[in-house]
């Protein structure tokens, strides 16, 4: 005879249910995500050029409207409050990115598009995806089970980048057969109404999960960055270092990846150009160079993964730094198809190490008690040296012409800026890092596998 079930019961299966529903509908909003990711912004400098701007408006598509979006997460705490709660500003800011996607499908239509109008759409793009993501990292530790977190995040992220790496593949055939008759700009309006469709679906997912009872819609510290939520752990310098000595090792840190984002932007937004109207490749060698670069990356993170667990991320941090000083100079050598997939697969390689080693020590150096107002730093020097960076690069293609010569100086100037910058690097006293992985969401793919990511505080796993 079955056994009644009790209230408390009843509820706790509910609960699971409903645990299980949400996990699976984030499933889907990483699916999508990923999907629109791959064949919509990754390709906004692409089509800067194939819609006439020339190559300096496309390396400014690339990195200009980053600053928006980092600003505008300083208002986000505001925006939440005005708007009722994390979910309907997330959801928000997912259909106004969909959103974006629609003047860009009808330019492309229309064969016609001024500069400052695609600055305008790709802030809109990057503003509502910023200015969601600490709202995003604050709801999501809440819906996922904190007992399933790490294998949970780990699926997720796994999901996204094939979604991601799928699309992009997709995206590059449809533009190499569309150029070839002719037709390069239809095809850009066929992907970005793909990407403004996946967007919707990924904020329909979103919008139906449901908020477990109790879900606490203070957007505590949410202006300082979406990583300021970061768990316990990572909350305290390392025992054996002081506070005074940690807060400088803390600044001399920042300042060494502030740096290194002036002379990694530099260059770093002028290899679609470079590759795509100096070399003249076509849609299909430019996406596959960057899939190597990709794959690469996505395939060497578990490998660093495992050396920061044993030898620690200062380690993998150096690793990475030392390994993206040549990167960009390597690319004056030759324009050898073989010679640059290579750069891109040792670039894939150097960038998992900088990045997974910059995470893990950026949540550690940061003293509690000071966290937020390092963190507000940070984001304001970050977005003003992805800005001086391009602006500077741009500066110089515009002084000396967009021929190879002027990218050679760029690419050269590019590496000597990263070497000098490993001096801010050396000398920093650096905790033992307490976190042995952390999930990233991709945001952008770019060439030499300078992606734009961003963590995910509740997949942070403990040792």
């Amino acid at each position: 005879m079955d056994r009644i079930l009790t209230f408390r019961e009843v509820a706790d299966l509910e609960k699971e249910e409903g645990d299980d529903r949400n996990l699976g509908r984030s499933m889907g909003d990483a699916a999508c995500f990923g999907g629109m990711v791959g064949c919509g912004e990754s390709y906004f400098s692409a089509f800067a050029l194939a819609v006439g701007l020339g190559e300096t408006a496309s390396g400014l598509v690339a990195s200009i409207p980053l600053l928006v979006g980092g600003v505008l997460q300083l208002i986000s705490p505001m925006a939440i409050q005005w708007v009722g709660g994390f979910q309907r500003w997330i959801v928000a800011g997912a259909a106004l990115q969909a959103l974006a996607f629609v003047p860009l499908a009808l330019a492309a239509w229309h064969e016609t598009l001024t500069l400052p109008m695609m600055l305008l759409i790709a802030s809109v793009y990057w503003a509502a995806g910023l200015s969601t993501g600490p709202a995003w990292n604050t709801w999501i530790e809440q819906i996922v089970p904190s007992q399933q977190r790490a294998r949970f995040f780990s699926r997720r992220s796994r999901l996204q980048q094939s979604c991601t790496f799928g699309t992009l593949m997709i995206a590059g055939l449809v533009l190499h057969w569309t150029s070839r008759e002719g037709i390069a700009l239809l095809g850009f309006a066929g992907l970005f109404g793909l990407a403004a469709l996946l967007r919707l679906m990924s904020a329909g997912f979103l919008h139906r999960t449901r908020e477990p009872s109790g879900l606490d819609e203070t957007p505590v510290e949410l202006s300082s960055a979406e990583s300021d939520s970061v768990a316990n752990t990572a909350a305290n310098t390392s025992a054996d270092v002081p506070q005074s000595t940690g807060t400088r090792a803390a600044l001399r840190l920042l300042a060494y990846l502030v740096a290194m984002q002036v002379f990694i932007q530099l260059s770093g937004p002028y290899f679609v150009p470079y590759m795509l109207g100096q070399l003249e490749f076509g849609y299909g060698v430019y996406v596959s160079l960057v899939a190597i670069a990709f794959l690469s990356k996505v395939i060497a993170l578990s490998f660093w993964g495992r050396v920061a667990e044993k030898a620690g991320a200062t380690k993998v941090l150096w690793f990475g730094g030392i390994g993206l000083v040549p990167l960009a100079s390597l690319w004056i050598v030759s324009t050898n198809i073989y010679w640059l997939a290579m750069i891109q697969m040792v670039s894939g390689v150097a960038w998992a190490a900088y990045e997974l080693g910059f995470f893990l020590l950026f949540f550690e150096m940061l003293p509690a008690n000071q966290r937020t107002r390092l963190l507000t730093y940070y984001n304001f020097a970050n977005t003003l040296a992805v800005c001086l960076g391009a602006l500077t690069g741009a500066a110089i293609l515009s002084q000396f012409g967009c021929k190879s010569e002027t990218y050679y100086y760029l690419f050269g100037i590019s590496s000597v800026g990263r070497m000098l910058c490993l001096a801010l690097l050396a000398g920093i006293v650096l905790p033992n890092v307490s976190l042995k992985a952390i999930r990233m969401r991709i945001l952008s793919v770019r060439p030499g596998a300078a992606s734009v990511t961003a963590p995910i505080i509740a997949s942070a796993e403990e040792p």
